[in-house]
């Protein structure tokens, strides 16, 4: 085959390729198929020794999109009101928080961005309104005479500033995560999408995207305060009954140790009691509160108000937050729940929850972290949170152990106290541990939120979808049924209809498939259902070059010309033709990418690459093996 030498090696090296970047995949699929074969503990044991060869083959296999593995699409809505407010600080009224609210419902419905929604509803709550009073900055240049289009500017910014930094801090808490491939994008102009493959629990992810990750430390009132706080709580609700006459039990109070005591971390079905509304509670022949809140024995400095169990937390927090009883609490005091039941279990095994009390005003911020990372209790062994401060954050917390000895110093991750310990010292390095009853597990989700830093605003879940893996693997099997099928019915049809040179095109035909995965396993792709489609489109695009090719060669041979010759025009005359259908093909592959979104882009992709490997099968792989057999082997190719 006299200067066809490029050629070959062209074949050669692309088929090389493909198989070894498939080799990865082959054996995923193995292994996959092996453990689900093994005993439950035997396979607990065989990924337990063989953990990073099992990761490694994972990571470079083909990898599946979400349709095809399972996993979870999560749609989070940026609050841009709670950002808004945040901005106005102590400057909101109650004409600024109508609007918000108002803004809140119109932004459900319209299409318009949220700042111009909120300016209208400030307009509508007081006409004239400028919003300046409210947003005032010197830093943005927007002062008591700014009008209110520069406002809205500045406000904007800060909305795209937000979103951009939110985008980028859920990215950055999904690669921590460890999940391959995932898809994150702005959708509108206050979502993000988030598409996560082979997720096995949704749970922890909800939390690891929610999290605002606002970390604070806070000191405690008195505890005499929190004991008449407490009382009076209780009295409230007992109809004229003393509070006096409710029983305290004993309870464990916090070990004395330089940074460290108990905690709890598992945050399901736990509400920060700011976060619930109530109306004004009827007075119930018994005294509601008591029937679910317990006041305790407190140690000395103690935070502790007292305990509930984890299933009457909710109503905890609607009888505390009633109106009556809010004029109750202390100005600057506020009552929040562990993150976790540290009280201990009940006696039907329910987890019970400590209810603390924190001074309102924050003693230090999230924002001083400079690294954060797991640990071990060096006396427990037990896993903790070591954090790392800054020079500022360093100098604020030896001067909060120094003037606190003997006191407790809470520390509260999104409205959840986690931690409630003594402080023996002062504490001069910047250095300190968040600890308790973690799993790894859990250190690594709290080392996850605080390292990525918090969300500019908080972020909620207005869409959520999960995909099974048992309907992944379905899809998977129906796909890979229609590939066959279709692959099947083009190669009859081409074998019956061009003979000889239509089983050629069927081996170049499967040559393209191979290459198609081998390419998207190259560079990383995710393999989509809308994908699996694309392949399954290529395959007759590919055979449609085939055709025209055979065509006009079947036509140079009616006119008398030889095979050899008939074979050199049929492919020159061909080749405009496919050139030009399947770039305009490839440039609308090339806008489906670029505009699109998830299984659009999926489809893209398979779509691009296919392209690509169809040309090169049909001009060069099918001309090799057409060749061969008319050149050197002298075969009668027979073209129908």
């Amino acid at each position: 085959m006299q200067g066809n030498g490029f050629k070959i090696f062209s074949v050669a090296a692309l088929l090389l390729i493909s198989m070894w970047q498939l080799f990865p995949t082959i054996e995923n699929s193995l292994q996959n198929r092996d453990l689900e074969a093994m005993e439950e503990t035997e396979r607990e044991a065989y990924e337990a020794e063989n953990y990073a060869d099992i990761q490694e083959t994972r990571e470079d296999a083909l990898k599946l999109g979400l349709d095809l593995q399972g996993g979870m699409h999560v749609t989070l809505e940026v609050g841009t009101g709670a950002l808004l407010t945040e901005l106005a600080g102590n400057r909101a009224d109650e004409t600024f928080t109508t609007a918000v609210a108002n803004a809140d419902i119109e932004a459900v419905t319209s299409g318009d961005d949220y700042v111009s929604l909120f300016a209208d509803a400030i307009e509508d709550e007081r006409e004239g309104t400028r919003l300046a009073r409210y947003f005032r900055n010197a830093d943005a240049e927007i002062t008591a005479r700014s009008e209110n289009n520069d406002v809205e500017l500045y406000l904007r910014e800060e909305v795209e500033e937000a979103l951009v930094r939110a985008e980028e801090i859920i990215r950055q808490r999904v690669d921590r995560f460890g999940v391959t491939e995932p898809l994150i994008q702005r959708q509108g102009s206050s979502r993000i999408v988030v598409e996560l493959a082979g997720i096995d629990d949704p749970e922890r992810v909800r939390e690891l995207l929610k999290g605002t990750a606002k970390l604070t430390f806070h000191l405690s009132p008195p505890t005499e305060e929190i004991q008449q706080t407490a009382a009076a709580l209780l009295q409230y609700y007992s109809e004229g009954e003393e509070a006096a006459g409710v029983e305290p039990t004993d309870a464990d109070t916090t070990e004395a140790v330089a940074i460290t005591d108990s905690v709890a971390t598992d945050t399901s079905d736990v509400l920060d009691l700011g976060d619930i509304t109530a109306d004004e509670p009827t007075m119930a022949g018994t005294n509601p509160l008591a029937e679910v809140f317990q006041m305790i024995q407190p140690g000395p400095n103690s935070p502790i108000a007292g305990v509930v169990s984890g299933r009457d937390t909710t109503e905890v927090s609607r009888l505390i937050n009633a109106p009556g009883a809010q004029a109750l609490i202390p100005g600057g005091m506020r009552l929040l729940f562990t993150a976790g039941p540290d009280a201990g279990v009940s006696d039907d095994g329910e987890g019970v929850y400590y209810l603390i009390a924190i001074n309102e005003r924050v003693e230090l911020s999230g924002e001083v972290i400079t690294d954060a990372g797991p640990d071990f209790d060096p006396y427990t062994n037990a896993p903790q949170v070591s954090i790392t401060m800054d020079g500022a954050g360093a100098s604020r917390w030896s001067q909060i152990t120094g003037a606190n000895r003997e006191k407790p110093v809470v520390i509260v991750l999104d409205n959840l106290v986690y931690t409630f310990p003594t402080i023996n010292e002062r504490i001069p390095n910047g250095r300190t541990q968040i600890s308790g009853s973690f799993t790894r597990q859990e250190v690594d989700d709290i080392v996850t939120v605080l390292k990525s830093g918090a969300l500019p605003a908080p972020v909620s879940i207005v869409e959520e979808r999960t995909v099974g893996p048992s309907l992944g693997a379905a899809s998977i099997r129906a796909g890979t049924r229609a590939l066959l099928i279709g692959f099947a019915f083009v190669c009859v049809f081409m074998a019956f209809y061009y003979r000889t040179a239509g089983m050629i095109a069927c081996v170049a035909l499967l040559l393209n498939v191979l290459f198609i995965f081998g390419v998207l396993a190259s560079f990383g792709a995710t393999l989509t259902l809308p994908g699996m489609a694309g392949i399954l489109l290529t395959i007759g695009m590919a055979v449609d070059a085939n055709v025209l090719i055979f065509e006009r060669i079947r036509e140079e041979m009616a006119s008398g010309k030889t095979n050899k010759a008939a074979i050199e025009g049929g492919f020159g005359k061909a080749l405009s033709a496919i050139a030009d259908a399947n770039i305009t093909t490839f440039l609308i592959g090339v806008i489906l990418f670029s505009f699109g979104v998830g299984p659009i882009q999926g489809f893209a992709v398979t779509l691009m690459a296919g392209i690509l490997t169809s040309l090169f099968t049909a001009l060069v792989v099918t001309r090799l093996l057409i060749d061969y057999l008319v050149v050197e082997r002298g075969v009668d190719v027979a073209f129908g």
